[in-house]
């Protein structure tokens, strides 16, 4: 069946009238290899009301075969189909389609344990959006890690109402930058126009996390760590951390914490969140290589307002907070290592 443009797939046993609990959304965009494993975990889980939404992103390889046949072998299966446009777009058609009372989200080239929606689902009713642990395979050794569990250190289910501490357990314990270790209400989704932002090409999954803070009051905290995450080779150097992008989400973080024209830890006692703070030096230090200072200026000197205020100790990103901004131009444009003839260059960069 043909609509705005894109195909849906869907299977003769998949009731169109039945209204499942949750609807769980995998962008597929050619994921032959993973997609299989990624599927079966979800139809193996232990929570069984709910569809999968399986949203085939213009794929060249086999994904969409793998699809159909998921969809000819579960009833629960629905498949999507659309010109190639990332995983936004993908995400965003899913959203359109969704039919539970709750949505979750699940990468192709990932796989879930099988508690791992019956975990989610049973907090679900004491908050507006559950998140749970996971675990990450690393490609490459990570701090001489392989795997390891990420989450906050309870054994219990916590509750937390205040945007702020909110903002500091899950930014600093890296539970907020995904979608797909939480629960989230459609019904709230619906009610503030939520979808993923498509002209984003890194970020989209802490936009639409963001956002969705802004419409809700509480968050439920699950020690699950039921999602198994591969955090591919050669992740730091595919994607360019336009600062820009960052900048739109550390902007939504101000708006949250209503500090947009804080005055810094003077005026405001803002939380603190140097993970923030190291993720805008990666961003701004890329393109200041590339970029000269007076390009620079204004990307750096949002970062020394951001180490400003998220910093977590004195010592804390003090490089960034104490530092010139043409000096700390330089350090990014040459990898933190002052080269001879650093003076020179100075006043050759004062000059631009």
């Amino acid at each position: 069946m043909a609509q705005g443009g894109f195909l849906m797939m869907t299977c003769r046993t998949y009731d169109e009238n039945r209204t499942p609990d949750i609807s769980v959304i995998v962008p597929v965009y050619n994921a032959a290899e993973t997609l299989e494993r990624c599927v079966s975990s979800l139809l193996a889980q232990t929570f069984g009301d709910f569809e999968l939404i399986l949203v085939d992103d213009g794929s060249t390889d086999a994904s969409l075969d793998i699809c159909n046949g998921c969809a000819a072998s579960d009833g629960r299966v629905r498949v999507l189909c659309k010109p190639n446009g990332g995983v936004s777009s993908a995400r965003n058609l899913g959203l359109d389609n969704a039919r539970g009372r709750y949505v979750a989200f699940c990468d192709s080239d990932d796989y879930a344990d099988a508690d791992w929606l019956r975990a989610m689902r049973q907090a679900a009713e004491d908050g507006d959006m559950v998140i749970c642990g996971y675990h990450i395979y690393y490609e490459v050794t990570e701090k001489g890690k392989k795997e390891e569990d990420i989450g906050l250190e309870t054994n219990v289910p916590l509750t937390i109402s205040s945007v702020s501490e909110i903002l500091e357990k899950t930014i600093n314990a890296r539970l907020l930058s995904f979608v797909w270790n939480k629960l989230f209400i459609r019904s709230w989704i619906e009610k503030a126009s939520l979808r993923f932002d498509e002209t984003c090409r890194i970020f989209e999954d802490e936009l639409f996390v963001l956002e969705y803070l802004t419409v809700i009051r509480r968050v439920v905290y699950v020690p699950h760590y039921g999602y198994n995450y591969f955090f591919p080779a050669g992740f730091y150097s595919k994607y360019d951390f336009a600062p820009d992008s960052f900048i739109k989400v550390v902007n939504s973080i101000y708006g949250l914490l209503d500090a947009g024209t804080g005055k810094g830890r003077a005026g405001r006692m803002y939380p603190s969140l140097p993970s923030i703070v190291y993720w805008c030096k990666i961003a701004v230090g890329r393109y200041s290589t590339s970029h000269t200072f007076r390009q620079s200026a204004e990307r750096i000197r949002f970062a020394k307002k951001l180490a400003g205020d998220f910093h977590s100790g004195i010592f804390n990103h003090l490089t960034l907070r104490i530092l010139h901004e043409r000096i700390i131009y330089l350090m990014f444009r040459y990898k933190h290592n002052l080269q001879p003839g650093c003076a020179r260059r100075l006043v050759h960069l004062r000059r631009k």
